[in-house]
């Protein structure tokens, strides 16, 4: 029988301890910014309202406005028609072809134009031309929501590494939100129970147990439909490519999503989009959001139109109609694939169960306030870990990067958000200072980290958090940012419930920053509570 000597135990649960902690610094970071990202809509509409009325989907008109600029784009630019609701009331159409890359023959690159439009007044606020990376830079508007979005996404790692990271963190929270149900043997005693004692470290792990233990169903959904969009289009779509379509990427999403087959070319005029739209929101219960056209232009172009959830659905509805003659053909019931299967049966819901918007802003509130839990749940987990292991030097130091991720991130992402309206008021590049601030918010905080005990470390990034939450409604009305009165006249609502909502966690942060009376945690009652 082989026996591992007290030393060579020690050091393999330290090689334990140290690649759980820094797995769990990564999944804290993929967490604590995917709470965020549930509100990306309602933070770009914050963020960048235009000053017209608010309004919901394409206004009467639209097609007007579709044909007179697809008549001024260039030929080459008509291949294929996009349009969808946006932030602040803002409607983005492109137009967009293929050109062959240069010195590779037979590669072909998507380009085209894209026009920025007031979903109000129809009025063209600013045209872009270039690669679809190009196109996507060019919406500053989303710049902010988007930068939290991606950070959640993929960290901002090149792709596919990213996704890849992410898809595994994705199944690393999925064993341990399944192992928890068999470790916590007491889930409804542990679920209610919190020991009123005068030692807050205490207090502390009962809250992490109990918090813990209510997101635990939360963290395997999130986890499980995390790890299908990480892995579907970094690992599923180009194996699936590879084998069946010789590599075609194209061919593969072609099918994939059912696109039609190219059957007529000859020339035809454009439907009318008013028309399109008006019966798809009757039947899709709700006004349509996305709009998309392929083979522009000729007999055999067709349309499909989106439209969100209606009230009591889980996932929205697609419609496709002739591109010639706006004739219905047919609801297309299905996501993915040709058929209705159980496979897109589950692929639908994936993304209402990821994002939490099936129910409007009671869901997102809900999703929100597990996803917080999940962090919190995270970041005490990893706090304890390094606490009961305080004696020892290399774990003084993790508990240091510990407080720096945890209390740190939070502070980078607020000051973050200052940086975008402060650099759209100096007409600076948005996506560059966002970069800036945030990594120089990471160096603020690992230098309080190095210079300060972590208990001091915790409370200055609290307060700095809080005092910057209650700023950034100034940051954001004095970068010309419409006023309440302003916005609510206008029907923007979601800009007063932003602001109150970071007011209310500003102040949350500097009550949480208050000193804490801290012991070193015992085995003994954590044996007794476990």
């Amino acid at each position: 029988m082989i026996t591992l000597s007290q030393q060579r135990t020690r050091e393999v649960l330290d090689i334990h301890g140290w690649s759980g902690v820094l797995l769990g610094l990564l999944l804290y970071a993929v967490i604590c910014t995917g709470t965020v990202a549930v509100f990306s809509d309602e933070i770009g509409n914050w963020s960048s309202p235009l000053a017209s009325e608010a309004g919901h989907g394409f206004p009467p008109g639209f097609n007007q406005l579709v044909q007179q600029l697809y008549t001024e784009v260039d030929p080459r630019w008509r291949e294929e028609i996009d349009a969808f609701v946006a932030d602040g009331g803002r409607i983005y159409l492109r137009f967009e072809g293929e050109l062959e890359h240069p010195g590779e023959e037979g590669h072909h690159e998507h380009y085209g134009v894209e026009y920025q439009i007031d979903g109000h007044s129809l009025e063209v606020l600013k045209r872009t031309q270039g690669d679809l990376e190009t196109l996507a830079a060019s919406r500053e508007a989303r710049a902010l929501a988007d930068f939290f979005v991606d950070l959640h996404v993929r960290l901002h790692l090149p792709n596919p590494w990213g996704l890849f990271v992410t898809g595994v963190l994705g199944l690393g929270m999925m064993i341990a939100a399944i192992t928890g149900f068999v470790v916590h043997r007491h889930l409804l005693r542990e679920a209610f129970t919190i020991r009123r004692n005068k030692e807050a470290l205490l207090r502390s792990r009962d809250a992490h147990v109990i918090a813990g233990t209510w997101s635990l169903p939360f963290a395997f959904v999130l986890a499980f439909t995390g790890s299908f969009f990480s892995f579907a289009s970094s690992v599923g779509l180009p194996a699936m490519a590879m084998v069946v379509f010789a590599g075609d990427e194209e061919r593969a999403l072609a099918e994939v999503f059912n696109v039609y087959e190219k059957h007529d070319e000859s020339p035809a005029p454009l439907a009318d989009f008013d028309k399109i739209l008006v019966d798809a929101s009757e039947r899709g219960g709700a006004a349509a959001e996305f709009i998309t056209m392929r083979y522009a232009g000729r007999q055999d172009a067709f349309v499909r139109v989106f439209t969100p959830a209606p009230e009591g659905h889980l996932s929205g509805r697609a419609f496709d109609y002739s591109g010639a003659t706006g004739e219905f053909l047919r609801e297309n019931p299905v996501l993915v694939g040709k058929q209705p299967s159980a496979g897109n049966a589950v692929a639908s819901l994936m993304t209402p169960l990821h994002f939490g918007h099936f129910a409007g802003w009671v869901s997102k509130a809900v999703w929100f306030a597990l996803g917080f839990a999940t962090a919190y749940v995270t970041l005490t987990g990893m706090l304890l870990w390094t606490l009961r292991r305080a004696d020892q030097r290399s774990w003084q130091r993790m508990a240091g990067v510990v407080h720096w991720m945890g209390y740190g991130l939070p502070l980078s992402m607020v000051l973050t958000a200052h940086g975008f309206f402060w650099a759209r008021a100096a007409d600076l590049l948005v996506s560059t200072t966002q970069w800036v601030v945030f990594w120089a918010a990471a160096g603020l905080s690992m230098g309080l980290v190095l210079a300060l005990p972590n208990d001091q470390v915790r409370r200055w990034l609290l307060r700095l958090s809080g005092v910057a939450l209650l700023l950034l409604p100034l940051s954001r009305w004095l970068c010309g940012g419409l006023s309440w009165p302003s916005a609510l006249a206008h029907g923007h609502h979601v800009i007063v419930s932003v602001d109150m909502a970071l007011i209310l966690a500003g102040v949350f942060c500097l009550v949480l920053q208050r000193p804490q009376r801290v012991g070193k945690l015992s085995s003994e009652p954590a044996e007794a509570a476990a």
